[in-house]
């Protein structure tokens, strides 16, 4: 599978996805993908959520974009 960067609005690219994970651009790995959500690494307590090609906190604010 090819890695999708993940942006902020403004523009930088802080993650990006490969597989199920998403990696910090240090290749650090931070959360599991599982059913539209991102869970941390750590816990495994769901931290985003994922609608369209937006990652949203879980209060429903958006966070990141796929491009």
């Amino acid at each position: 599978m090819t890695a999708r960067w993940i942006y902020t609005s403004e523009g930088e690219a802080p993650y990006y996805q490969d597989g199920d994970y998403i990696y910090s651009k240090e290749r650090q790995r931070r959360y599991a993908v599982s059913a539209g959500c991102w869970r941390d690494i750590q816990t495994g307590k769901a931290k985003y959520y994922v609608a369209d090609y937006w990652v949203y906190s879980l209060n429903g604010q958006p966070a990141c974009y796929f491009r």
